[in-house]
């Protein structure tokens, strides 16, 4: 994956400091998160579809995948309350997931 995707919560901390350097007083750990997950996702979908075909869009608990024609596709939920939530108890774990769900629907 990219390495401006943090992938665990030394990475969300480390860019949280340079952000800050960088000016970026109101960025929280919680807005890191959602960023990653959905970045995350979206790099394991266009790499599963080899090409940026569907589009994931993150809200709070709910994953859901519009493909080219506007259409939706699919969704997927988290299995904490939100994808925060898993992000932080099991970081690694939840990057799996999001990489075998962008396999799933590409094989749609």
């Amino acid at each position: 994956m990219s390495e401006s995707i943090p992938e665990n919560m030394d990475e969300v901390k480390l860019k949280m400091a340079r952000l800050k350097i960088d000016g970026y007083e109101d960025i929280s750990e919680d807005d890191i998160i959602t960023k990653a997950v959905s970045d995350l996702f979206q790099d394991y979908l266009d790499e599963a579809e080899e090409g940026h075909y569907d589009t994931g869009s993150l809200d709070v608990d709910t994953i859901s995948v519009v493909g080219v024609t506007g259409d939706k596709i699919t969704e997927f939920k988290s299995k904490e309350k939100d994808f925060i939530s898993d992000f932080k108890k099991d970081a690694m774990g939840l990057c799996f997931r999001l990489e075998d769900e962008a396999i799933k629907i590409a094989k749609m």
